[in-house]
């Protein structure tokens, strides 16, 4: 093999290995975190902050206050699971199957509790003194209500009658 050939053969080789790299790179920089309610708060939640988290809980009862401000809803609720919980703040849009004792996942980050005072002040809520951080939401997912459970079971293969 002449020299030309080896270093072809090389500099494809350090190009296929720094692309690769690259990419490994930046897919754990833009890495989303998905993490039940009980699970987040066992770590040390400071080191969450500044990344974005999928949290997943069920919403407290009677937790949801909601408010118009500057033609735009802005709500707080609880997300609880395994005997932990944790506020979240969203605004905008929510899913139609929101309501108390649903399934979401809130996307968002995870800030200290203080700089969301404000807006627990205009939702009529305190902050909890238990929870240090909550989480800013941009995004809530709600799981279709357990209503829909039962119709799959009446779903039986029929027979056609002639």
């Amino acid at each position: 093999m002449n020299k030309s050939t080896l270093g072809k053969i090389v500099l494809t080789a350090v190009v296929a290995l720094g692309g690769l790299g690259f990419l490994v790179f930046s897919s754990t920089a833009s890495a989303q975190h998905y993490m039940m309610v009980h699970e987040l708060m066992a770590t040390d939640l400071g080191s969450w902050t500044g990344k974005e988290l999928k949290v997943h809980g069920w919403v407290l009862s009677g937790s949801i206050h909601e408010s118009v401000v500057n033609q735009e809803t802005h709500r707080t609720f609880v997300l609880e699971r395994g005997g932990k919980k944790i506020r979240v703040f969203n605004s905008g849009p929510k899913p139609d199957t929101f309501k108390d004792q649903s399934e979401v996942v809130a996307t968002g980050h995870l800030v200290p509790a203080a700089q969301m005072k404000s807006v627990a002040q205009s939702l009529g809520v305190t902050i909890e003194s238990d929870m240090p951080y909550v989480v800013d939401s941009t995004e809530l997912m709600a799981k279709c209500p357990s209503k829909y459970d039962g119709a799959r079971i009446n779903l039986q293969p029929q027979t056609p009658k002639y």
